[in-house]
């Protein structure tokens, strides 16, 4: 896997994770397809960068998503909500074993020993620090606020009415 550093990261809709790496040059290793960044920057402060560009910071979003889920932790962000890029946490911001997914790179998820093991649909894998069922957990919470952004989309009122119901 090539590796490179970067002062400024903006997460893309190939950022697979963030990871939170305290070195003493660098605060973050960001996996993008099969290359393995290192960012001066920590995990929040890129996601918040991150949101800066698309139209909203990292608070905006959250108190959306706070909002949409009726919860206040461990929350999922939309970073580019127009091309499907929503990053889950495996913990709190603070906890220093969060590490920050990409729910669109997720191909399988399951139990290993204590731990959870990620398979990317690019066949990577990633082994977190994090339960099965708190995974899971967090995995439905992100697909639930996809779902609600873009009901519109999903659910046209028109033509779902006029589809599955014939008056």
């Amino acid at each position: 896997m090539e590796q490179r550093i970067t002062s400024v990261y903006i997460i893309s809709p190939q950022t697979k994770a963030i990871l939170l790496k305290e070195r003493s040059y660098f605060r973050s290793i960001i996996l993008e397809g099969n290359m393995q960044r290192r960012s001066l920057h920590k995990p929040e402060q890129i996601i918040n960068n991150s949101c800066l560009l698309y139209g909203s910071t990292l608070d905006g979003r959250r108190k959306a998503v706070k909002r949409i889920l009726k919860s206040s932790s461990k929350l999922p962000v939309p970073i580019i909500p127009e091309k499907g890029v929503y990053m889950l946490p495996t913990a709190s911001i603070k906890n220093k074993s969060c590490v920050w997914l990409a729910y669109h790179h997720i191909d399988t998820y399951e139990k290993y020993q204590d731990q959870t093991y990620i398979k990317f649909f690019d066949g990577n894998d990633l082994l977190i620090n994090i339960s099965h069922n708190v995974f899971d957990m967090q995995y439905k919470r992100t697909s639930q606020l996809i779902v609600h952004m873009n009901r519109g989309f999903l659910f046209d009122q028109r033509s779902f009415r006029n589809r599955y119901f014939k008056f």
